[in-house]
């Protein structure tokens, strides 16, 4: 009888474990874009994270096409200049922290002058929307969902 329960519980466990693998709960997969990762565990590369941004701006804000290339030069160049951040401030964030914040002052101070003032307030409303996303899901220790962006990416 110990034997049949012993032989039940130990299949049980092996099922649940290749259940778990399949569905990606397995540690070793990354985010989808969300985080900043392909399904891979490769992360997106500056150019992938602007072009997403861009994307989900022209869409949320009607961009006119003049906005869209001058917002996709931005978006490239915010997304650049924050991965070299994070190179060279590898295991300091304080110092990538306040770097990061002059980034994003100057990306802000250059974007408000590409939009309208509609856009601008839409804009402010998709970031505190994001921002308050962010914090609820990180409380009930999830991850964000595939495809979402982050507030770091929407800053």
């Amino acid at each position: 009888m110990k034997k049949f329960i012993f032989s039940i519980v130990f299949l049980s466990g092996v099922i649940f474990a290749s259940l778990a693998q399949q569905n990606g709960h397995q540690g070793g997969g990354g985010q989808h874009p969300g985080g900043g990762q392909h399904p891979e565990g490769q992360k997106m590369t500056a150019e992938q994270k602007a072009t997403k941004l861009t994307q989900y701006m022209t869409t949320n804000l009607n961009l006119t096409s003049d906005q869209q290339t001058k917002v996709a030069a931005l978006n490239t160049s915010k997304a650049k200049q924050l991965d070299s951040i994070r190179t060279k401030n590898k295991g300091n964030m304080e110092a990538a922290k306040t770097e990061a914040k002059s980034v994003r002052d100057s990306y802000n101070t250059s974007l408000n002058a590409i939009l309208t003032a509609d856009q601008k307030t839409k804009w402010d409303e998709i970031k505190k929307q994001k921002k308050a996303e962010y914090q609820k899901n990180r409380a009930a220790g999830t991850k964000p969902k595939e495809g979402d962006l982050t507030p770091e990416d929407v800053e």
